[in-house]
């Protein structure tokens, strides 16, 4: 089974579309189906102006909902907030665990303009993944707020939390690798531009069950990041299976419902 780590649906492409259609969950089946993914976790893109003013992402997490309910079998639901609304933020968590059955959480420090490391704001946001074991999927690569040794002080305080570095950190994948290594409950992810020579290098440098397959649908195609995966001449099947579905199916805790 191939299971997506990093893809987006929402109103927001209305405004500003991507790559490729995103707005409706039929667009993102059809993605999926054409692209060979049995299960995607599915989350808002960052809100956009004029057409949809959404800050606090309540009309993009309803959306995702209604995705998820829709096509429960091939999308997992995850909220997205931004840590500088705190109460109003943890809110809209609770709403995604309790009303939408959300699977996970995805948050942007460089689009939300905050540190990873700031405790004041990610300390309440970090204790409720724990409790709802919820992975975080962190947008990661560019200075001043997404550099990956950011990430090391949150997976330190919070071993118990799974903290996904999504894009390998882009320029910045030898630091992702050396935050990975740091720490076993930080995660490498392989979305959009990243190219076949750092998949190379991390395949070389960490543990294969700490990389998992991302595409950053509808942003790039997945079929090309998978490609990228697929092509790597040192690639071992077991570690193929790890990245492309059985370390997200673990980290989501649905490895009995995938291997059924």
């Amino acid at each position: 089974m191939i299971i997506d780590a990093h893809s987006h649906m929402g109103p927001a492409f209305d405004s500003k579309p991507a790559f490729l259609p995103g707005v409706s969950p039929n667009q993102i089946i059809e993605i999926l189906d054409r692209s060979g993914i049995d299960l995607t976790c599915l989350f808002a893109p960052a809100w956009e102006g004029p057409d949809f003013i959404d800050p606090e992402y309540q009309a993009a997490n309803r959306a995702i909902y209604e995705a998820a309910k829709r096509y429960p079998e091939r999308i997992l639901g995850y909220a997205r907030v931004d840590p500088n609304r705190r109460g109003r933020a943890i809110d809209e968590m609770r709403r995604g665990h309790d009303e939408y059955g959300f699977r996970g959480l995805k948050l942007h420090p460089l689009w939300e303009h905050f540190l990873p490391n700031n405790f004041r704001l990610m300390a309440p946001i970090a204790e409720l993944c724990a409790e709802y074991r919820w992975p975080i999927i962190f947008h990661t690569g560019y200075y001043p707020t997404c550099e990956p040794a950011l990430f090391v002080p949150l997976a330190e305080r919070y071993p118990e939390v799974s903290i996904i570095v999504a894009h390998f950190g882009y320029a910045h994948v030898a630091d992702a690798i050396i935050a990975a290594n740091l720490c076993p409950n930080i995660h490498l992810e392989t979305s959009a531009n990243t190219t076949a020579g750092a998949i190379a290098q991390v395949l070389a440098e960490v543990d294969p069950r700490q990389i998992l397959y991302g595409s950053d649908l509808p942003f790039t195609e997945p079929a090309d990041v998978l490609a990228k995966i697929g092509r790597q001449p040192n690639l071992s099947d077991q570690a193929k299976r790890l990245i492309l579905g059985e370390n997200m199916a673990r980290l989501l805790g649905i490895e009995q419902a995938v291997a059924a």
